[in-house]
């Protein structure tokens, strides 16, 4: 057999992994079943770390490709025979089968027996990339990126001002999303010490600082020696970077780098490089560090290891959790039903915890290391878990930043809706505007929508512990939409000026400092506003509402706001770029639609009429994440449209009230219609969902059916 026409045997840098030995020490008898694996797989040394039992009678015979990426013909003609020869054997036995990709290098080699045996496969996203999608198999499930047990290094939560410049997956010729070298390097001078990480063979220029060190060896230790790690990428829409990433975080550190739609998603304390031509890196104070390196590490390490996807992989054949239910003896009242392993309380249990903190992740912080460290008891402050009696604890400590409190006058509220969405919260929207210049003049108001999610419930309480100025309000029962907490928020607010952010976003640029400056600077100016960045899964999109006003005006003042609103075809721009007078909203009782979706175009257009004077600013205020898991409008049912119903309804009232409907009917009607609610539509898979959808779209032409000499041919 040529294996080189089967396979390249080229190695590759990116799946190397540090030589140094894990420090995991995986809790016994957390799982029981017995799970068999071949020999020189990568699979067999980590159920050894994960302490899994390897009996020949089996639950699961779990399959996989060599580990090496060199093999002689006949080890691997070996290798193959021996696969064959457990197929059989556990077809015989009736054990299920199942294979695990984790050397995508060699898998066509074991393709035809796995489709001849009707052997199910699961594969990473960024592995399933690189696949032969011709060949496609039926069989084929789909993992977010995890990393294996051996891939945990270092425990620490010792901070620095100090990063690593990950330059590994650069492509210097690649012109799109380009590096621009010095500008990282000036960038990353904030901090006291840089290792450039390149791969070998590329070129670094000399440096005479030296504080910059170069190394073109990931298995160099000397990388846990540093607490920021900034990782760069010419794809932010690839799964190429993730598992990198991953592993970074596992290994405590504070992560940059470019956007990347999976990680949003995946995991949101990792800081999103959102400027595509600058690079926002700079050292976080102590306690940010920590939150921040806690979340990155208890994120990876519960959520997105091998130890999850061999969970996935029990449930789906058995229908059971691989994971025992730990029992604790908890010496405080609180939800453990969202903690890892399912958390019970129980009077006889070998373990004794007491949580006094309002640190919202504490639980999972104080046993990360019992579980993965083998630690027997652990404290933070007056916080631990131990096994009981036991009181050698380990201790984790917080480094914080101790600065006087700036207080100044507030100048602008800043409204904030929540609604089951406290990692964002935190680590994209709260996080970035204490970056804000004009951090110290913001009334910050939470109004929790009726949030049952216990993670955002602590979220809440932690951020508003660290920051008595919040103004907070909750409902039990959620409304359906932003609008209520938006109407709310208003309502709360105390300040001149009024500006809002979505939990799921992020102030960038420090926009909304520089469109407050603007905008105190006149005090006839009603509202200001500037322009967004939409990041999805496809492609990077800055929505410059400043450039569309410019075409249209003689210049960046509108005093005639109707005029510039019909010529720029009644285009809007987000309620999160702009600020405005909070007394243009009171006289003029102007208020979201409570439950419906996509409101708030409605309500920049309403906005928009009653200012009699807006300035446009050339200005990035927030970047909008819409490919974020969850969100109403990427979560589509006919409740979905049943939303949309309710702003329609008030839509067609304000055009009719404005004299623009007929405006409207001409140039955004149908587009709209088509472009949207169809395209939302044709998603939907189930027919009782789709004909309940259709009910609430043949409504919506039935409220403009007195215009329909304006309708399209119109077919859903």
């Amino acid at each position: 057999m040529n294996l080189n026409k089967v396979i390249s045997l080229d190695t590759e840098f990116n799946n190397r992994l540090p030589d140094g030995k894990p420090i995991i020490k995986f809790m016994k008898k957390v799982i029981n079943q017995k799970i068999k694996t071949l020999e020189n797989t990568s699979l067999f040394q980590e159920l050894k770390l994960l302490n899994i039992h390897s009996d020949l009678e089996n639950d699961i015979l779990l399959l996989s490709e060599p580990k090496d990426t060199f093999l002689i013909e006949e080890d691997l003609l070996q290798f193959i025979e021996n696969y064959k020869q457990e197929v059989f054997k556990a077809q015989k036995e009736r054990v299920p089968i199942v294979h695990l990709i984790t050397n995508i290098k060699w898998f066509r080699l074991f393709e035809d027996i796995i489709n001849q045996s009707g052997i199910e496969i699961y594969v990473s996203k960024r592995d399933y990339e690189k696949m032969d999608k011709e060949k496609n198999n039926e069989k084929i499930k789909i993992l977010e990126e995890y990393i294996m047990p051996s891939e945990f290094h270092n425990y620490s939560n010792d901070i620095n001002k100090s990063i690593i410049i990950d330059l590994t997956f650069a492509d210097w010729n690649n012109k799109n999303y380009s590096l621009n070298f010095q500008k990282l390097i000036y960038k990353a001078m904030k901090f006291n010490n840089i290792l450039l990480l390149v791969k070998p063979g590329d070129y670094v220029p000399q440096f005479e600082n030296n504080k910059i060190k170069v190394t073109d060896d990931i298995n160099s230790h000397e990388i846990f020696k540093y607490t920021n790690v900034f990782i760069y990428t010419n794809k932010p829409y690839s799964n190429e970077i993730v598992s990198r990433i991953l592993y970074y975080a596992a290994n405590s550190k504070v992560i940059f780098t470019n956007y990347n739609y999976s990680l949003n998603n995946i995991i949101p304390s990792v800081i999103l490089n959102l400027n595509k031509n600058d690079y926002e890196i700079s050292p976080l104070n102590g306690k940010d560090a920590f939150d921040v390196i806690n979340k990155n590490r208890n994120k990876v390490m519960y959520d997105n290891t091998l130890i999850n996807v061999l969970s996935k992989i029990y449930e789906d054949i058995y229908g059971e959790k691989l994971i025992n239910k730990l029992v604790f003896n908890l010496r405080r009242k609180h939800d453990t039903s969202n903690n890892f392993f399912r958390l019970s309380m129980d009077e006889n249990s070998p373990f004794n915890i007491f949580i006094n903190s309002k640190k919202y992740d504490i639980e999972q912080t104080l046993f990360f290391p019992l579980l993965f460290l083998n630690e027997k008891a652990v404290n933070f402050n007056d916080n631990y878990i131990r096994y009981i009696e036991y009181n050698n604890d380990l201790t984790i400590k917080q480094k914080l930043s101790i600065s006087e409190k700036n207080i100044k006058e507030k100048k602008l509220s800043i409204i904030i809706p929540i609604h089951n969405n406290g990692k964002y919260l935190k680590f994209k929207c709260y996080n970035s505007i204490k970056k804000l210049s004009c951090f110290n003049e913001l009334e910050i108001i939470f109004i929790d929508d009726g949030s049952t999610d216990y993670e955002t419930l602590r979220i809440v309480e932690d951020i508003c512990n660290e920051n008595s100025e919040i103004i907070y309000k909750r409902f039990e029962n959620g409304s359906g939409s932003a609008s209520r907490p938006r109407n709310v928020g208003i309502d709360l607010a105390t300040t001149d000026y009024i500006t809002f952010l979505d939990p799921d976003n992020e102030a960038i640029d420090d926009g909304f400092s520089v469109l407050l400056d603007k905008i105190l600077q006149d005090d006839e100016m009603d509202m200001i506003v500037g322009n967004i960045v939409r990041e999805d899964n496809l492609k990077r999109n800055e929505i410059n509402y400043y450039n569309k006003v410019i075409k249209e005006n003689v210049n960046d003042v509108i005093e005639n706001t109707r005029d510039i609103l019909i010529k720029t075809r009644l285009t809007v721009q987000s309620i999160q770029a702009l600020i405005v007078k909070r007394q243009i909203l009171i006289e003029n009782n102007l208020k979201m639609v409570e439950g419906a979706a996509g409101q708030d175009t409605l309500f920049f257009q309403q906005l928009m009429l009653k200012c009699k004077k807006v300035k446009v600013l050339n200005q990035m205020v927030h970047s909008y994440y819409a490919y974020v898991e969850g969100s109403v409008t990427n979560t589509v049912t006919h409740r979905f449209f049943e939303k949309f119903y309710k702003v329609e309804l008030e839509r067609i009232k304000f055009l009719e009230e404005e004299n623009l409907i007929e405006v409207y009917m001409d140039i955004k009607f149908n587009f709209y219609f088509k472009n949207w609610y169809l395209k939302k539509y044709e998603t939907i898979n189930s027919v009782s969902e789709k004909n309940k959808s259709k009910d609430y779209l043949d409504k919506i032409i039935k409220l403009y059916e007195p215009y329909k000499e304006y309708f399209d041919d119109i077919e859903y």
